[in-house]
């Protein structure tokens, strides 16, 4: 199928869908497609109309033709395995709080990160001490939880990027509920340019009257105003 045609069915049919995955596609060279490695090319569709709740993205493309290869993706239930490392990032130091409730629920150790730090609470910057946090809570039995401070909204893709170097094995987003969605949105998806997000950990909703509108960001809910979802 050549690549103009298949970009209009993408188009057609994935519509309100953000699916985010690796799509071999030989030959096309448009500018705005970064490759991430030979014979692929990683992409993120549009926001462009509702798409039925339960319509299954993967499967539609399938029948399209096009070899999709998606990243496993880790629910709304934090892990537990000795030495997996979990971030949870948001803006300023808005992480603390969620991580340090996140940490007590799976029994493992916290960290910070990025653009926060806390008293007497150890930090890792870059692999090298992460591969070091993961090491330390694998000997004692414990995950690892790390409270990322992505900074202002404004440079959260760069930081992101900073961030993307922890390789985590699952990324928790805290979004607050009382937010205008608009705004949340386009948070969420500087933060998808470098990270594959699980889970988000939502404050502020029993402050608002419309606590639900985070589900519109397509990204499992886990955690609302520091309680668990997944008992």
């Amino acid at each position: 199928m050549p690549a103009t045609s298949l970009r209009a069915l993408l188009r057609k049919l994935v519509r309100g869908a953000r699916y985010e995955g690796l799509v071999a596609m030989p030959g096309l060279g448009d500018a705005e497609l970064e490759p991430p490695g030979a014979g692929a090319l990683r992409f993120t569709l549009p926001d462009l109309s509702p798409l039925p709740a339960r319509e299954n993205v993967g499967e539609m493309l399938h029948r399209m033709g096009a070899p999709v290869v998606v990243e496993d993706r880790v629910g709304s239930v934090p892990l537990r395995g000795p030495g997996n490392l979990i971030v949870v990032a948001a803006p300023h130091d808005a992480a603390l709080g969620p991580a340090m409730a996140l940490a007590e629920a799976v029994r493992g150790q916290l960290r910070t990160s990025g653009l926060i730090e806390a008293y007497r609470i150890p930090s890792v910057e870059g692999r090298r001490e992460a591969a070091a946090a993961r090491a330390e809570a694998a000997a004692s039995g414990q995950p690892v939880v790390v409270a990322y401070g992505l900074g202002r909204p404004a440079w959260t893709a760069t930081h992101a990027a900073a961030a993307e170097r922890l390789n985590a094995d699952q990324t928790w987003l805290v979004v607050d509920a009382r937010h205008k969605h608009a705004d949340t949105a386009a948070w969420v998806a500087a933060v998808q340019t470098r990270l594959v997000v699980h889970a988000l950990a939502v404050v502020g909703a029993a402050e608002t009257s419309t606590p639900r509108t985070v589900e519109r960001l397509g990204i499992p809910v886990g955690w609302t105003d520091q309680s668990p979802l997944w008992n």
